[in-house]
């Protein structure tokens, strides 16, 4: 089978002799992307089959966040190239489910079959979610002794609680015997953004930000929580900010 391939890869040299490979393999290769911002234009404007990207690219974000961002428009097997297997680094990108992480150098034999295994795994998984609905505008919560139905729109907020995450909604709290990160790994949703270790928030009830302070406005009044220095561009990035100079 050839497929349509975007790759994200800032060195020219191995982009070209990649391109080459899949070329040679059969396949079209739609462009190639050097960073986070024309891997972002690139999958707008192909819609790829399969994206191939290197984790460290030139820029302050790497391959990873870069799939993740694209992950929020358009959904496809990636396969992630490196020449660090480090494990902090291996971990990060497992997180996006990638269909194959394959470390420099690598063979032309192992890359055609992670290929053909890549596009193939992922139709099974979208054939199946087709065939399968799963129902996503709730979530079922543990509330004593049974599950509770909540509408995610309807959730403010979660925040760390120590060995506990608190779900906060507008009429009740349900604590959950978790810690954030587990929480948030099976919570995905693009309307929620991880502003700091201790809160998830519902970007719907933002009302503004000041300093390293967000605001969440809820039935008129206004809830304060502060938010990591470090992740006050990621935030911003989320919204569409106007400026005047």
């Amino acid at each position: 089978m050839n497929y349509k391939i975007a790759t994200i890869e800032d060195d020219l040299l191995i982009a070209e002799d990649i391109r080459s490979k899949l070329e040679g393999l059969g396949h079209v290769v739609l462009g190639n992307a050097r960073n986070y911002d024309e891997g972002i234009s690139l999958a707008e404007t192909t819609r790829p089959e399969l994206i191939i990207a290197d984790i460290l690219l030139e820029g302050s974000k790497d391959g990873i966040e870069t799939i993740a961002k694209i992950y929020e428009f358009h959904k496809c097997p990636v396969i992630y190239l490196s020449a660090n297997s480090e494990s902090t680094m291996v971990k990060r990108a497992m997180q996006t489910h990638p269909a194959a992480f394959l470390i420099k150098p690598f063979k032309l034999s192992e890359f055609a079959i992670n290929i053909d295994l890549a596009i193939q795994n992922f139709t099974r998984e979208v054939d199946f979610d087709q065939a399968n609905p799963r129902i996503t505008d709730s979530v079922f919560l543990p509330d004593q002794n049974t599950f509770v139905r909540v509408k995610k729109k309807d959730i403010l907020y979660v925040k760390a609680d120590g060995s506990y995450v608190e779900v906060v909604t507008e009429k009740k709290s349900y604590h959950l015997a978790s810690n954030l990160k587990n929480f948030h790994r099976q919570f995905q949703e693009p309307n929620f953004i991880r502003v700091s270790r201790t809160y998830l928030i519902n970007s719907d009830y933002v009302s503004r930000i000041n300093g390293n302070m967000i605001y969440l406005e809820i039935a008129g009044k206004e809830i304060p929580l502060i938010f990591s220095k470090d992740k006050r561009q990621e935030i911003l990035d989320r919204f569409q900010v106007l400026k005047t100079k």
